[in-house]
């Protein structure tokens, strides 16, 4: 009985996601298993007996479900946050904490979710930390997790420089795990420096992507250059740029000569009006703004537009692969996108939030089932290929059930599945709906 309510709180999560007390509803529109339709507290006893089983649960299924791929030596680790409506029921040393939102929500608390994904796009398993848990503080209990767990004999861990500090890399390689990792192209004297001795080997001909690298110990720094992603950049920029001066003209011409309608505008209100504007279209680093005695002085900075200009369609990636081809490296990492899908079908398509659930074990409970219903989602999307899953869904939801009373005797009727209906469930490997069954399930 617990297993088939957490299979119905997937499915649910996949086709109509909604509150647990919506889905006891949703039951009555659906025809789903043979047995009697679960009551709420079902479901809450199923989700308390699922989170018990998770720490086993989780290389289980990942076994399950990566049998018929080519084997796990590479996995991608991202976190997010979601955050929660009210205080209620907020206890000491509560997991749900303010913390920096990625929903931008700062206002509200949050728990921090880990996620591992194959570079099939499919979650090996997940981790949810306090809400004020900082990225590089998840990296060593997901590593250290996946070695214990999950037996891996040999992986490489992709993420952004940012999550993995030095001494969570010197932790990588101690435990024995190969890493790939981006560097911030900004404010970083790595990426300066590996930049500056190999951004002459770039000559942009003939558009394509090109790359250089330089091997320093036991790491190899690889940079990538693409040159219309560059002078793509380089354009947005321009304009961008040119907005802004448009808009810094006309305020400091209006200080200068106030047109005697209104308030007249103060020193202080320009230059915070100036400021609020590049800072909303991230330009503050691009101008000098200073407010001394009387004077407003706006200017650009040279250096840091120099900078800009030489870093546009650059990638600085470090890895320990000593061997692997340059392009293959910046392949690898770009499959990090896949996490970030994975991300957005959780919180959009999934309704990861809002949680309907006020106590611990049964927020992470309920994360945990939306991780299920995502692996569930990947799984479909990898085997449908040219259909999405959405719209897969849209045409599967179109077989009805009807129910036939004879002689007192009811009988349930499917429809006939169409050509394309029938290659979508072959496609998921779900066996064909018969035509006529007992209410009981057994086929007549």
């Amino acid at each position: 009985m617990v297993f088939s309510v957490i299979k119905m709180l997937v499915v649910n999560r996949i086709c109509d996601p909604c509150s647990k007390l919506a889905l006891l509803e949703w039951l009555e529109s659906v025809q789903y298993g043979e047995n009697e339709p679960p009551s709420y507290h079902h479901l809450l006893r199923a989700m308390d007996r699922l989170i018990r089983i998770k720490e086993a649960a989780e290389p289980l299924i990942a076994r399950k479900l990566l049998s018929e791929t080519e084997g796990l030596d590479l996995v991608f680790y991202d976190i997010t946050s979601t955050s929660f409506e009210g205080e209620r029921s907020l206890v000491e040393d509560d997991f749900r904490r303010y913390g920096y939102s990625r929903d931008h929500r700062p206002d509200r608390r949050q728990v921090v979710v880990g996620m591992v994904m194959t570079r099939e796009g499919i979650p090996l398993c997940h981790h949810v930390f306090h809400g004020n848990t900082v990225d590089k503080a998840t990296v060593a209990a997901v590593v250290k997790d996946l070695k214990e767990r999950f037996n891996l004999s040999r992986v490489v861990f992709v993420g952004d420089r940012g999550m993995l500090s030095d001494s969570n890399l010197e932790m990588i390689l101690g435990a024995e795990v190969g890493f790939i990792v981006a560097h911030p192209l900004r404010k970083n004297a790595h990426a300066a420096e590996v930049i500056g001795n190999l951004k002459k080997g770039f000559t942009g001909e003939g558009g394509q992507e090109q790359y250089q690298e330089e091997v320093r110990e036991a790491v190899r720094f690889v940079v990538a250059y693409a040159p219309e992603i560059a002078a793509e950049t380089r354009k947005n920029r321009q304009e961008r740029l040119k907005k802004a001066d448009i808009r810094i003209r006309e305020a400091e011409q209006k200080l200068a000569n106030p047109s005697g309608r209104g308030r007249a505008p103060t020193l202080q209100g320009t230059y915070g009006r100036i400021r609020d504007y590049l800072r909303d279209r991230n330009l503050m680093n691009l101008y000098d703004i200073d407010l001394a005695g009387v004077k407003l002085t706006v200017k650009k900075n040279r250096k840091a537009l120099n900078w800009e200009e030489t870093i546009d369609g650059m990638l600085v990636l470090e890895t320990t692969d000593l061997e692997l081809p340059a392009e293959e490296i910046v392949r690898r990492y770009k499959e990090l996108a896949e996490i970030e899908r994975g991300w957005r079908t959780l919180k959009s398509s999934l309704l990861l939030r809002p949680v309907y659930h006020w106590t611990e074990p049964r927020i992470r409970a309920h994360i945990f089932i939306c991780v299920l219903a995502l692996q569930l989602e990947r799984w479909m999307r990898n085997r449908l290929k040219t259909v999405s899953v959405r719209k897969a869904l849209q045409s599967l939801q179109h077989i009805k059930v009807g129910e036939l009373t004879v002689n007192g005797k009811k009988t349930l009727m499917a429809t006939r599945p169409t050509p394309e209906q029938r290659e979508l469930l072959q496609r998921l490997k779900v066996k064909p709906i018969p035509a006529r069954f007992e209410q009981d399930g057994r086929v007549v």
